[in-house]
């Protein structure tokens, strides 16, 4: 292996290194089992009362559009 060849294996590693090094430890959001229950918890307040009112076209309308999967 020439110098040049030596360097950018060891910038390739860093890079690699650091890229896990942010996956285990960095700001990375995580879709826990708590936070897809509160979304799903949160969809269904805005969907069964119009279930419950027999405005299923408009609850259907809203399940479809992934209300769902709206953020808390």
């Amino acid at each position: 292996m020439s110098g040049s060849e030596i360097a950018q294996f060891r910038e390739r590693q860093r890079l690699e290194e650091e890229s896990a090094r942010l996956a285990l430890e960095g700001s990375a959001v995580v879709a826990s089992h708590e936070a897809i229950i509160t979304r799903m918890e949160l969809g269904a307040e805005a969907i069964l009362p119009l279930f419950q009112q027999d405005r299923n076209d408009e609850a259907f309308a809203l399940w479809y559009a992934g209300v769902m999967e709206v953020q808390p």
